[in-house]
């Protein structure tokens, strides 16, 4: 009587490990920092020859990034000339910040990116589309 006693605590005891390691409880717990979205933000600029879009964490830690993007040339026409998933970027910081340039062939070249930055754990912190278009000439005074 005495061993199915025990054999039942100890069936228990395995299905109470069981349920908390399937739910997660006994696993390793992020820090604080970790935890805590990293807002972005984005700085574009244009050139004759390309297109810089930087996006920049709001932390001075670096960090690693999944990004997935999606570039277009021709923005009115949505002519897609990239498409990357899941392309990891370490040491990203405010003073390192994630860059991405897109080549222009020709000064009236408009570029769009889409963009999505995930941590390492998945959590989506960034999503936008940015866009530049060329400059409309002023006229100068004769």
């Amino acid at each position: 009587m005495m061993t199915t006693t025990t054999t039942r605590l100890i069936l228990m005891c395995l299905f109470f490990t069981a349920v908390l390691l399937s739910a997660g409880c006994t696993g390793e717990e992020q820090s604080f920092a970790e935890q805590a979205a990293t807002e972005f933000r984005s700085e574009t600029s244009g050139y004759e020859d390309r297109v810089e879009f930087r996006f920049i964490p709001n932390t001075d830690e670096a960090a690693t990034y999944s990004v997935t993007h999606t570039i277009e040339r021709d923005v009115s026409w949505g002519t897609t000339i990239e498409t990357r998933e899941d392309v990891r970027y370490e040491n990203i910081s405010r003073s390192n910040p994630i860059e991405i340039v897109v080549p222009r062939e020709d000064p009236s070249d408009g570029a769009a990116i889409e963009i999505e930055i995930r941590n390492t754990a998945g959590v989506v912190l960034h999503q936008s589309r940015t866009s530049v278009a060329p400059a409309t000439p002023v006229p100068t005074p004769p």
